[in-house]
């Protein structure tokens, strides 16, 4: 790999004092350092804020528990930076948060994700319709569910899922389970949502909101009708008027068969963590394992094996190049990963899958997020790099 250098620091020189005579000190939490520089392009440095809390679940990015997710606030803040008339393309778009942050400030987005479920969800998040529209929708949608339960018309939940539900939530579940194919993208996603929250809430709301932890008995009964419709009110922020964007369940391995040659401006995405998190593990499961999908076989299908990690992302990093334009930007938000031999920077680790150096890396660390309350725990420090390549000057 390439030995990288700290060269510049985005902190006012204040805060440096002395230190800009020696290397910077990264374990400083709140504080972002350009630490590799190429030559210069002639366009302006995109500036990466170290925030303060990335947690906002109030918003539609509260919508489901998805794992691994960037901050909503860091995705805005990135993207009001760019031209409003710009395509952009996150080949990892999980959850849709990048994707929405995008559309709402007016560009054309595409998503790609190979993962049924972030799949939804950000297809929830693109999706353009009133909130009467919605609420509409759900009020009849569970009109029909109570019905069907009255009748007795509702299969009973698969016995692995079921063990983590109070048998009167379970069948709640069930019975709207019957009418998901025809639900719209967003209450679909709030379904999904409405899932993991009464799953948690029947265990005594003792696991996480991202992770699932052992059973807790007795079950606590948690009214999955009154979720679902709390969901669909408390998350709405549709950007209407906006372009639609579009979401494509595939491989980010395969780009160019997905995505036209030559037509993206911007990528920006968040990887799969390259400690291999499974995302279809915890809540995941849990919804795979209720509607009797195969999700052994859709992990077979993601990014997930460190062992061949890096082949995996030097495939991607060639599709990228080939569905975008010659002056675009390509930023990939990651982090690093503690190793037998120390700590693996993510920096460097995708700086080396190109021939060409990026123009910049960003280091920082964040506080007031759930990560680093684990990394305490753990007594360790994780950072995290922005990795941008300006094609302008080389890919």
């Amino acid at each position: 790999m390439r030995e990288i250098h700290v060269v510049e620091s985005l902190v006012p020189n204040d805060v440096l004092g002395a230190s800009r005579q020696k290397a910077l000190d990264f374990s400083r939490a709140n504080e972002a350092y350009v630490k590799y520089r190429t030559s210069a392009s002639g366009r302006t440095k995109l500036v990466f804020e170290a925030l303060k809390s990335v947690n906002n679940p109030k918003s539609i990015h509260g919508l489901y528990p998805y794992r691994g997710k960037i901050s909503a606030l860091d995705a805005r803040q990135v993207l009001s930076q760019l031209p409003s008339s710009l395509t952009l393309l996150d080949p990892f778009c999980g959850s849709g948060t990048i994707l929405h942050e995008g559309q709402k400030l007016g560009m054309d987005v595409i998503g790609v994700d190979n993962n049924p479920i972030a799949y939804s969800l950000s297809q929830a998040k693109l999706e353009q319709k009133s909130r009467e529209d919605y609420i509409a929708e759900v009020t009849t949608l569970l009109q029909a569910a109570k019905w069907s339960l009255e009748k007795n018309c509702v299969p009973a939940m698969p016995e692995g899922p079921a063990r983590h539900f109070h048998e009167q939530s379970a069948n709640e579940v069930m019975s709207v389970s019957l009418f998901r194919e025809q639900m719209s993208a967003y209450v679909k996603g709030c379904y999904y949502g409405a899932i993991a929250l009464t799953a948690r809430g029947c265990n005594h709301y003792r696991w996480t909101s991202s992770s699932v932890g052992k059973n807790i008995e007795p079950k606590q009964y948690i009214s999955f009708y009154e979720k679902l419709e709390e969901k669909v009110k408390k998350h709405y922020a549709a950007n209407c008027g906006q372009p639609t964007g579009r979401v494509i369940l595939g491989d980010a391995r395969q780009l160019s068969q997905l995505v036209e040659p030559g037509s993206v401006d911007v990528v920006f995405t968040s990887p799969p963590y390259f400690d291999a998190l499974d995302y279809t593990a915890y809540y995941g499961k849990i919804i795979y394992e209720i509607h009797e999908e195969n999700r052994l076989e859709i992990k077979e299908g993601l990014i997930q094996r460190f062992a061949d990690y890096s082949a995996n992302m030097e495939r991607v990093l060639e599709e990228i190049n080939r569905v975008t334009r010659q002056d675009a930007l390509i930023i990939f938000v990651v982090g690093d990963k503690k190793a037998k031999d120390g700590t693996i920077d993510g920096g460097q680790f995708f700086a080396s899958l190109r021939e060409k150096q990026p123009a910049y890396i960003v280091e920082r660390v964040y506080s007031g997020s759930q990560s680093q309350i684990f990394d305490t725990l753990n007594r360790t420090r994780r950072k995290e790099q922005i990795v941008v390549w300006d094609k302008s000057i080389g890919f």
